[in-house]
């Protein structure tokens, strides 16, 4: 069982070492990965983080169902692929974090980007991302990297955290992107599309989203 911790004040993250994150398994409904268009994307991370207070929840320790176990404190994420947001859920309230499936490939059990369309769809999502800082200096978006099935459960979180650190660096190393508007999250395979997939999909399980948290 991972966990990964998530706080938001004024909807931002509490930002844990990749390394040490950990966080719930969720099934997750098979979104596929998508051909990035530049302008849909400004649409979707042009959208601000939306807080839903949630009635208050009756008292109780644990709660386990057949697909998910809920422990307190803990924030449940829930990725909604047919609005495309994460929906954080808390004791009190739920945050609808925006996000966008950034369709790079990755090597198979590598950081190491698979080929120029991979290039290209980082040049389309750092465009977006300048154009949005320009108009909106506060505005904050997290890298999350996640992984297939395949694997430990630790070399799994490495190495999400390691290809969200790609990414991260690509875009502050290569666009120029201050590293101030960018977080970096390793989430391993706890958010699987595919988790009994063909390697086809498997591959897309290789994934990166970017997130905009405030």
């Amino acid at each position: 069982m991972k966990t990964l911790s998530f706080s938001i004040a004024v909807i931002s993250l509490l930002t844990v070492p990749l390394s040490a994150q950990t966080t719930e398994k969720v099934v997750v409904v098979n979104p596929g990965v998508q051909l990035l268009d530049r302008a849909e994307v400004r649409t979707r991370l042009s959208v601000a983080p939306k807080i839903v207070v949630l009635p208050a929840p009756p008292a109780s320790t644990v709660k386990t169902t057949t697909t998910v176990t809920e422990l307190p404190a803990i924030p449940r994420r829930v990725y909604n692929v047919e609005r495309n947001v994460v929906v954080v859920e808390e004791q009190d309230k739920s945050y609808e974090l925006p996000y966008v499936t950034l369709p790079v490939l990755f090597v198979k059990e590598t950081a190491e980007l698979l080929d120029a369309e991979s290039r290209a769809a980082l040049d389309q999502m750092a465009a977006v991302i300048q154009e949005i800082s320009k108009t909106e200096p506060a505005t904050r978006f997290d890298i999350e990297g996640h992984t297939s099935t395949e694997g430990t459960d630790e070399f799994n979180m490495n190495l999400s955290a390691a290809r969200a650190q790609r990414v991260f660096d690509e875009l502050t190393q290569r666009y120029g992107i201050p590293a101030s508007v960018l977080t970096a999250h390793g989430h391993g395979e706890n958010y699987p599309q595919f988790p009994n997939g063909t390697e086809a999909e498997l591959q897309q399980d290789r994934r990166v989203l970017v997130v905009r948290v405030k």
